[in-house]
């Protein structure tokens, strides 16, 4: 089962996907402002690819940003790519 952790330290955050005791992922952002976040970075590493880990940080991301109040500038080509298809997620979008 897949696993999310989150760190965030001013101004940058992390959440790494794990798969038990196996780091498979990460996406990386930096905070502009207290209520915006620039996701910079998306990446699953080698062998686990193809497997929803990357959306599935991207959709993390997504939940905290709305549950702080925060808005998402997704530099990220794969991060803008899923955000901007669907207007389920204008309301994170800066």
């Amino acid at each position: 089962m897949l696993t999310i952790k989150h760190t965030e330290t001013t101004p940058n955050g992390l959440f790494e996907a794990w798969l038990e005791d196996v780091h498979v992922g990460e996406l990386t952002y930096r905070r502009t402002t207290p209520e915006r976040m620039i996701i910079d970075h998306t990446r699953v590493f080698e062998g686990y690819e193809g497997q929803g880990i990357a959306r599935q940080l991207v959709m993390a991301s997504v939940d905290f940003a709305r549950q702080n109040n925060r808005t998402i500038i997704p530099v990220c080509s794969y991060a803008r790519n899923v955000l901007t298809r669907s207007d389920e997620y204008k309301d994170i979008l800066a």
